[in-house]
């Protein structure tokens, strides 16, 4: 039976009466495909004889095109009219059905006939249909595609492998583009809920910072999307973006604006850190806080390049101008009260008119501190007061010292109390001594070390020294063996010149063992040679350091008072390690002490001569 119908699936309870054939056994063929259109809703559907008009993308995505098609089709008993085997087929789609693609599964029973290839699109499109896809639109080189599996099957015989192929593909929405604000100056570092509320807290960026030529924010225009369609004909509508930046943002002249099509970027001019008020954004240098803590601003940390100075105004006695925990890193730090337990302090410059706490810790290239009791490693570094504190740095200047470990190129001390280990390469100078049981050591490890060349060559020297303590013993096995097969060997020599004389061709052995033992030879004089190369390689790595630390001969402890006994003098030696060490005597005058080097080794030189 041929029927004109708008959904063959439909009518098939109808066929079924009329045919008189129950519905299970009913299947049909689409002969036809009718297609039309309008793109007026009041307008009459008008019908195309191809299907390529809606290939334009433009026409298909006409917000008032409608698309219509009915079938002529031929409904038949499939027990009467037998079709052959073919291969079974899977539809899928994306999301928004703008895609239609169908997988042929691999069959070693489907044969080729002259109608396998329509009977393949027939079922392909009834599959279309029930899903309630168009068909016949938009495929491009779908039917080529099923050409050319046809063809494979027709000379393999056999479908062995699976093929996907894609049907037909509508039109995808573009989605629209909501206008934001992107933030790059802000320290975008999540803190996790299992970090706690107080490490946030401590962390929370209060000021960020940013260099010349930084990316400060970018502002993402909005953009409009378009809408799409997919290959049921449906239009897929697209919403207006939101804009939520409403507030417009205004800069000084420390910020460039950069404006382009999708979005306007603002750029640093200058270092430092960037201060919103009012919507309106600058970069600054200076800033001025009442104190660094938990309640007030949590750690304030940013580039050491920045150029970002803080000044810290708390100088209450009883409060901290950094709080405990805090860190404060930046270009300069100028605090007028104290340093609490715990807070660190990272910068090219701090002045700290208060005192630090002994557990806290500064690191910086220059440091002025009235009372010190922590941590500071620095380059230079201006101490009114030190009690226990530890000092790192290379020019060290103290106006008074009561206890405390410092390590320095120079230490320049007014007055020295007791209790104190004073290290450093060139020189102490001290210009009044108020106490004893200081250590006042003179090392110039730390200064010729910088490159690593000390311990460069501390390791190689270690490691001769290890393989000198090994390959003599080898040389003494080697050598007993030689011994002990001497008047073997040669009684071999003398035989092999008798039966060369006597044209007798030598035994094999006898070659073999005269080799082995000329090897051993070999062997014995390599390691006596290497003995020898590595013993004056030592030598010459103790010489060189022997020169280096000879700027230890122009080093000083310079006391420009009385000393007091019981104070340690030592002048450290790399090589050889020994310590030369002299005790102080009450009420001795000796104003500088150096290193000299005497008949019977090295002694310390005391002299009045400043």
């Amino acid at each position: 039976m041929v029927e004109d119908s708008k959904n063959p699936y439909q009518d098939i309870d109808a066929v079924s009466k009329s045919m008189g054939v129950p519905p299970e056994y009913l299947d049909f063929d689409i002969l036809e495909i009718f297609t039309s259109y309008k793109t007026n809703p009041q307008a009459e559907f008008t019908p195309v004889q191809d299907g390529d008009i809606f290939d334009d993308d433009e026409f298909f995505l006409d917000e008032n095109l409608s698309i219509m098609q009915t079938y002529k089709v031929k409904f038949y008993d499939i027990r009467k009219d037998i079709r052959p085997h073919l291969p079974k087929v899977t539809l899928g789609t994306n999301k928004n059905s703008t895609k239609i693609a169908v997988t042929i599964k691999e069959d070693a029973l489907a044969r080729y006939t002259p109608m396998f290839e329509k009977e393949l699109i027939n079922t392909i499109y009834k599959k279309m249909l029930k899903a309630g896809f168009l068909i016949g639109l938009r495929e491009k080189d779908f039917k080529k595609k099923i050409s050319k599996l046809t063809s494979m099957l027709r000379i393999k015989e056999i479908i062995d492998k699976p093929e996907t192929i894609i049907v037909a593909t509508g039109i995808e929405p573009v989605l629209p583009i909501d206008d934001k604000l992107l933030i790059y100056y802000k320290n975008s570092e999540e803190v996790g809920e299992d970090k706690g509320k107080s490490r946030n807290d401590i962390d929370r960026g209060f000021l960020s910072s940013v260099l010349e030529g930084d990316l400060i924010m970018e502002y993402i225009k909005p953009k409009t999307g378009t809408h799409g369609r997919n290959l049921k004909g449906d239009l897929i509508p697209v919403i207006e973006p939101k804009t939520s930046q409403e507030t417009q943002i205004t800069v000084s002249p420390n910020i460039q604006v950069e404006e382009g099509e999708d979005n306007i970027k603002y750029i640093a001019l200058k270092s430092g850190y960037v201060s919103e008020e009012n919507n309106k954004y600058d970069i600054k240098e200076e800033l001025e806080v009442g104190a660094v803590n938990l309640k007030s601003t949590g750690s304030i940390t940013t580039s050491l390049d920045s150029d970002v100075k803080i000044n810290i105004k708390e100088n209450n006695y009883l409060k901290d101008a950094i709080g405990s925990g805090m860190k404060v890193e930046t270009s300069e730090v100028r605090a007028s009260g104290n340093v609490a337990k715990d807070a660190v302090i990272k910068a090219k410059t701090v002045v700290i008119e208060g005192n630090t706490h002994a557990q806290s810790k500064i690191y910086a290239q220059n440091v002025t501190i009235s009372l010190h009791m922590g941590y500071l490693e620095c380059d230079e570094a201006h101490i009114d007061r030190l009690e226990g504190g530890k000092v790192r740095a290379k020019i060290v200047h103290l106006n008074r010292v009561l206890g405390g470990d410092i390590e320095a190129e120079e230490v320049h001390i007014q007055i020295l109390h007791s209790n104190s280990t004073i290290k450093a390469s060139s020189l102490i100078s001290i210009d009044e001594l108020k106490g004893d049981n200081n250590r006042l050591i003179i090392d110039v490890n730390s200064i010729l070390d910088e490159k690593g060349d000390v311990t460069e060559h501390h390791q190689k020297m270690k490691a001769l020294e290890e393989e000198l303590k090994t390959l003599p013993k080898e040389l003494e096995h080697k050598r007993n063996i030689i011994d002990s097969n001497k008047n073997s060997i040669n009684m071999i020599k003398n035989r092999l010149v008798e039966m060369r004389q006597e044209g007798i061709t030598p035994p094999a052995a006898f070659l073999k063992k005269l080799k082995d033992f000329q090897g051993l030879v070999t062997e014995y004089n390599q390691i006596l040679k290497s003995i020898n190369s590595k013993q004056m390689e030592l030598a010459t790595l103790k010489d060189e350091l022997v020169g280096m630390e000879s700027i230890i001969f122009d080093a000083k402890i310079i006391n420009k008072d009385r000393w007091t006994e019981l104070n340690e003098v030592k002048f450290r030696l790399i090589e050889p390690p020994v310590d030369v060490t002299y005790s102080t005597k009450e009420n001795e005058i000796a104003r500088v002490m150096s290193l000299k080097a005497g008949i019977n080794g090295y002694e310390i030189k005391r002299s009045n001569e400043i």
